[in-house]
């Protein structure tokens, strides 16, 4: 453990509400602040959310990290804001829902203002001027008498130059500095649309140059050089930390990672972690690949959206078969959400029923609103590749599908304290070397993927010796 002086310029982009242009105006600044300023910008997210990074990455060509309050405990914080920006120049940290929003029932776990009290990180509001223009004004103006930590505005929606005006005179002799607006546009909406768990991910997408291009003709709209001093502005924080490191391991394995549209739902730090933890690692498309490298030790099937590719993915029967097979020979197989529904029998989705991997005899079902959304806490009750029985698990889940058992042979591995999963208060559907979860885990807060590793390559010593 070191004193650390962390002098970073950094912001923290938050709102009085969710779905108000958080992610778009963070990604018009870094797009303004690398393209114009040549500056390198290094993007975090609070909260468990692997979307809205996917949107950071395509603007600033490099990881964006999250930074969460109720999986990180403070001094975890403060090591992934000090490692992840040693070579940038400035931090931009998106919010998650309303400035002091929580999903924790009786503590302040999980508050985007506490993360950016924890960073001593100015706050830049973003408001919707949908159908008003004074009220925003006075809002704000109380807002920051509460917090002075709240420095700037930029007001998405505006219509009329003279929306903007009313608010900007509204906030005259204020502490609170307008920064400027987001007009409302078509090909902003267009290209910002929702799905049921958040913005389509970018990876989905593939269209950097078309987020780009409709970013590029709003900039001029936003005060950059204002936004940019209110960064420099942060003062210098000292505190007592080091830098993150994950565990070494002795022996290296080869994975296979289904990595594609349909399954996206990955933590960069999962990805890193599977590169570091390779002897060889194979990169397979749900849909596309025919089959599964032969000399596999251990599969990983993320979260993402299967069922929107549910059509294609069930026309791949060799893959699926393939997948089947490594089952039944005993190969090790992890998955978290969108890869456990891929585990089983079939999807039914929009009123049709599209055959997965078979593996599971269940059927899963996806729903018009969320069966489970928060954070999860798990003990494990059974060993099982990311732990012995015992062990607590804390992470979260995002999911609007149920999955109905019918399976004598598969068992459940987790208790939930916390979280909806599989339901009757249990996550984790085990069978032979088959392990499969609602729950998805970040690996800074607990490296699964150290335990997953290490199990497996443990297997493959024992059965070299028998």
């Amino acid at each position: 453990m070191k004193l650390l002086d962390v002098d970073k310029p950094r912001i923290v982009i938050s709102a009085l509400k969710g779905k108000t242009g958080k992610t778009l105006t963070s990604l018009i600044i870094a797009l303004e602040l690398i393209m114009h300023k040549k500056l390198r910008v290094q993007m975090f997210k609070i909260g468990p959310d692997f979307i809205d990074p996917t949107y950071h990455s395509s603007i600033t060509g490099r990881p964006s990290r999250n930074l969460d309050p109720y999986l990180h405990d403070p001094e975890k914080i403060i090591n992934r804001f000090v490692t992840y920006t040693l070579d940038s120049d400035i931090a931009i940290i998106e919010g998650v829902f309303g400035l002091y929003d929580i999903a924790e029932k009786y503590s302040k776990l999980g508050e985007t203002e506490r993360v950016a009290n924890l960073l001593k990180a100015p706050i830049i509001l973003v408001l919707d001027a949908e159908r008003t223009n004074r009220t925003i004004g006075k809002i704000v103006r109380k807002l920051s008498e509460e917090n002075p930590n709240i420095r700037g505005l930029i007001v998405t929606g505006i219509v009329r130059e003279e929306q903007y005006e009313k608010i900007v005179r509204e906030l005259e002799s204020s502490k609170v500095e307008p920064l400027g607006y987001i007009p409302k546009r078509k090909n902003i909406e267009e290209i910002f649309k929702y799905r049921h768990l958040g913005l389509v991910p970018t990876l989905e997408k593939g269209y950097r140059a078309s987020l780009v291009n409709v970013l590029s003709r709003v900039v001029d709209h936003v005060k950059i050089e204002d936004i940019l001093d209110i960064a420099r502005s942060a003062p210098t924080m000292k505190c007592i930390g080091e830098l993150e490191t994950f565990e070494n391991i002795q022996k290296k394995a080869k994975i296979g990672i289904i990595l594609d549209n349909a399954f996206t739902f990955y933590y960069p730090e999962t990805l890193e972690l599977c590169i570091n933890y390779a002897e060889k690692l194979h990169i397979i498309d749900s849909a596309r690949s025919e089959s599964l490298p032969r000399d596999l030790d251990v599969l990983i099937v993320g979260g993402g959206f299967p069922e929107v590719l549910a059509e294609e993915i069930s026309k791949n029967k060799p893959l699926l078969s393939d997948i089947r097979r490594f089952h039944y020979n005993n190969g090790i197989i992890y998955a978290e959400c969108g890869g456990l529904m891929f585990l089983t029998d079939f999807i039914i989705y929009n009123n049709s029923q599209y055959d997965m991997c078979k593996i599971f005899e269940a059927c899963t079902y996806m729903l018009n609103r969320p069966v489970g959304h928060g954070y999860v806490v798990g003990e494990i009750v059974s060993r099982c590749p990311i732990g012995m029985s015992g062990t607590c698990i804390r992470g979260h889940e995002f999911h609007h599908s149920r999955i109905y058992i019918r399976d004598s042979e598969a068992r459940t591995y987790m208790r939930l304290i916390r979280g909806r999963g599989l339901g009757d208060g249990r996550d984790g559907l085990a069978k032979r070397e088959t392990y499969a979860q609602y729950t998805h885990i970040h690996p800074s807060s607990y490296n699964h993927i150290y335990k997953i590793i290490n199990y497996a390559v443990s297997k493959g010593y024992e059965n070299e010796r028998q």
